[in-house]
């Protein structure tokens, strides 16, 4: 049986190549998605590994608590180092050489006035003189390194972004002090590479000049030290460590190594790459997913197409195991080369991908390829798995082919019809549970998404095996308007769509999975996009909003240069944070004491705004409920520098009305507990009668200044935030069209095996007179009848999906909106893809010769 298998799949190269097409796809994505995302983690390892260089032993200041919220991470919470402790451990036995350290916001403006760039961090740091310096991860390549207050070296790549020239001057702008100009007096290259740190910025100043702009006077971040000759660092470690406990400095200090700090520096940046791989993989399953829908189909029509073939192998004596096996076998090999295949061209695409990315505005640090034996095996598995599992039901089918149908020239379907439904809505029973626990059960975070993602595939399965009864209704709708005129290619196109309705549902369920996605994200963007366009417009009257040009925050120096530049006006700054409130870590927003002047969060009556002006912090009605809080209360709470305690001064019921929700609003009078105070969001009111076209010029005159940060009207405000989610909606897209390709594929592949299956049949209509014109306008119209219904199929789901979902939502403010021009586009460019991918069929159908057709057995 293993050799007739093999002899049958050398003897239908062309079925195999269509049938392997939907899971390499796949497969590819997935192992280049692997791969890309292990060259990231490769790169940083590099990089941060070249950031101790020289560096034996590292003391930093214990974190007081792990930050929570998008806006923190633990630089924002690690309070940092008196420069004392540098001579403290400079006094330890075998400690050779000992400098301070710090990493801050460093945004260099390029010789055309722009900022360089605003989208990866933007560092400064000090850099000691050659022969007395620890660290040893920067190099001159150019000039010489900065040696007064009023000079700086910059990286390679910053130099020339720039546009700079050794000797120039540089104006570069900082957290906590006016910006500043700098006589650039040389170049370097981190690491020993021009490509610098992962296309940060970086500028090195003078350790005191570092301290100094970068709110560290007499502090560092770290204190680094190089071992004596002779003792390992992990030596040197146990020493500091076993000196800072006999002064009691262990609890407040911590001690590892250099090689410690790297791992832990990009194990931390790999955290944060989870979600960017978790982000690809996705698309990468919903592929796999549609590709297992076209191997169904693709298998089914095949062992229809050789029941005669299997009849007379049951009839020479092959057991039904035997022929389960060879179907399985089959598909085994199908999936072993589809794999084999999948990963070549994964590991193809990871530079093509890393282009798609960029083009996007996702630029990523280039390295050498990681391919790790995770991502063979995987895809391997996967690819195999997936394969094997959508042949199980045909091959299954295929050893209950009794050994009379060696004799019949019709196919045996030996499934039931009425089984299929029950399964079907059993599929649709479990797949509204899994979503009403996903969205209204009390699953949080990534639970929640888990179980709609289940429940969406349970539809799917569930709408796939009861489509059938759809389909035949469906291609008669589909083919009224050719049908009403009289065209024969369209009457035929309609019979021959109904004829199997199980095959025109299953082949349109693939191109229904893709849809579904499209319809989901693109209504769900429109709610999202809507309810940010009128919480913007409805819940804040500021004339102008000062807000980041990229991911990073800005100066507040921008919002003080305001104020005191246009008279009159109120300026309200926001801060994102995270502080540990009872022991457990909070996010929280900071704003100044006046921010109710323009956002009305609906303080409850008895809150204390005189007093939230002196420190405080506003507590959101939910939490204030939940926890029995209560105005005056004061909380124990702990920020980076150490335990304090705030007080309730208000209660607000609207927290939608804040600029990025949140449940609680710290005074800004309270915010010099954290050691980096950057601007995330500022709005400016202007007073009664001010010129707006004065204070615009005003206002972007200063923002130019600073650096970092753009101001707008509220109308441009919401045009570029949408602009900058539409960037990554169109991303979305883009991927999701490979799972909209595999089902175009799979449209061709059923074209063509049925083409195949009914060759005689269209040798006859040719004999009868059919054109070949009238030919391919048949098959094309069967292709648009399976393209149409698969379309409409996948647009119901994806707005009752989408609804479900908004409607879950509803209580954080979202509002459901529907983009119809959007989706008559989706449903048109569906359509004209289906007629593209029956082109084809069409095409070889139309070339076979009538008598070779007629004469076919």
């Amino acid at each position: 049986m293993w050799r007739v298998t093999l002899r049958g799949l050398a003897a239908k190269k062309f079925r195999l190549i269509l049938t392997s097409i939907s899971i390499v796809l796949g497969v590819a994505f997935m192992a280049g998605t692997f791969v890309l995302t292990d060259t990231l983690g490769g790169v940083f390892d590099g990089l941060f590994a070249k950031t101790t260089k020289g560096v034996d032993v590292v003391v930093r200041s214990r974190l007081p608590y792990e930050a929570s919220g998008p806006g923190s991470n633990q630089r924002d919470t690690r309070p940092p180092v008196p420069a004392s402790v540098v001579d403290t451990v400079g006094g330890i036995p075998g400690v050779e050489g000992v400098q301070g350290n710090l990493l801050g916001y460093a945004l260099v403006i390029g010789t055309d006035g722009k900022e360089v760039g605003t989208q990866a961090p933007t560092f400064g740091l000090p850099w000691y003189p050659a022969r007395t310096s620890v660290n040893q991860s920067l190099a001159i390549l150019k000039g010489r390194q900065a040696r007064t207050a009023s000079e700086v070296t910059l990286d390679y790549q910053t130099f020339v972004k720039g546009g700079f020239s050794v000797g120039d001057r540089v104006r570069i702008s900082f957290l906590t002090v006016p910006p500043r100009e700098f006589i650039l007096t040389g170049v370097f290259s981190f690491g020993g590479s021009k490509e610098g740190l992962a296309g940060a910025t970086l500028a090195a100043f003078t350790p005191a000049t570092a301290q100094e702009v970068m709110n560290r006077v007499g502090q560092w971040d770290l204190v680094e030290a190089r071992a004596a000759q002779g003792i390992t660092e992990t030596q040197l470690r146990d020493r500091v460590r076993r000196s800072f406990a006999a002064e009691g400095l262990d609890a407040k200090y911590q001690v590892i190594t250099g090689e410690q700090l790297a791992k832990q520096q990009a194990s931390q940046i790999q955290k944060n790459l989870s979600f960017f791989n978790t982000f690809l993989l996705i698309f990468a399953l919903v592929a796999l997913f549609v590709g297992a829908f076209v191997i169904y189909n693709t298998f089914s029509i095949t062992v229809a197409q050789r029941i005669r073939e299997i009849g007379l192998l049951r009839a020479l004596g092959a057991s039904g195991r035997q022929v389960n096996g060879s179907i399985l076998g089959e598909a085994f090999v199908v999936g072993l080369l589809s794999s084999v295949l999948g990963v070549a061209l994964g590991i193809a695409i990871v530079r093509p991908l890393e282009a798609l990315l960029s083009a996007f505005g996702i630029d990523l640090p280039g390295g050498s390829l990681q391919i790790v034996p995770r991502t063979i095996i995987v895809s391997f598995v996967v690819g195999i798995g997936v394969t094997m599992v959508s042949s199980f039901a045909p091959a299954r089918r295929a050893s209950r082919v009794p050994p009379i149908a060696a004799l019949r020239d019709q196919a045996f379907d030996a499934s039931s019809g009425r089984r299929r439904y029950v399964w079907g809505t059993v599929m649709m029973i479990v797949a509204a549970g899994a979503l009403a626990l996903g969205l209204l059960g009390r699953s949080s975070g990534g639970n929640s998404a888990v179980l709609v993602g289940v429940s969406l595939a349970f539809a799917f399965i569930g709408v796939s095996m009861l489509s059938p009864l759809l389909a035949r209704p469906a291609a008669r709708l589909l083919t009224w308007p050719s049908r009403r005129t009289g065209s024969i290619s369209g009457t035929l196109a309609e019979a021959n769509a109904s004829r199997n309705p199980r095959r025109t549902a299953s082949t349109a369920a693939a191109l229904m999975i893709g849809l579904t996605l499209v319809t989901a994200v693109a209504v769900l963007s429109a709610s999202f996009k809507e309810t940010f366009s009128s919480a913007v417009r409805d819940q804040t009257t500021a004339d102008f909003i000062l807000s980041p040009k990229g991911f990073q925050p800005f100066s507040p120096a921008a919002a003080q240069l305001v104020r005191e530049q246009v008279p009159g006006s109120t300026v309200v700054e926001y801060r994102p944070g995270s502080i540990q409130i009872a022991g457990e870590s909070t996010e929280v927003i900071g704003a100044s004491p006046d921010f109710t002047k323009m956002t009305d969060v609906h303080l409850r009556p008895g809150a204390r705004r005189a007093a939230f002006a002196e420190g405080g912090l506003y507590v959101y009605k939910n939490v204030a409920k939940d926890k029995g809080y209560q105005v005056g209360d004061r909380l124990d709470v702990t920020f980076p520098d150490g335990p304090s305690t705030l007080t309730v001064q208000g209660i607000f019921d609207n927290n939608r009305a804040l600029p990025f929700g949140g449940e609680y609003v710290v005074s800004l009078a309270d915010w010099g507990h954290f050691p980096n105070p950057a601007d995330i969001y500022a709005g400016v009111l202007l007073a009664p009668g001010t010129s707006t076209q004065r204070a615009e010029r005003t206002i972007n005159r200063i923002v130019t200044t600073v650096g970092g940060v753009q101001a707008d009207n509220k109308a441009g405000y919401i045009d570029r935030q949408l602009a900058q989610f539409n960037q990554i909606l169109g991303l979305m897209y883009v991927l999701l069209m490979l799972a909209v390709i595999i089902a175009l594929v799979g449209i061709v592949n059923t074209l063509a095996l049925s083409v195949y299956e009914r060759t005689r049949e269209i040798g006859l209509l040719r004999a009868v007179g059919m054109s070949r014109a009238q030919l391919r306008r048949m098959i094309r119209g069967e292709a648009l009848v399976v393209a149409i219904f698969g379309s409409i199929l996948g647009l119901v789901i994806g707005l009752v999906f989408a609804y479900l979902i908004v409607a879950a939502l509803q209580s954080q403010g979202i509002t459901f909106a529907v983009p119809v021009a959007q989706l008559v586009i989706f449903m048109l460019l569906a359509a004209l893809a289906g007629l593209v991918a029956g082109a084809p069929p069409a095409r070889r159908a139309a070339r076979l010769d009538i008598l070779q057709a007629i004469n076919t057995d």
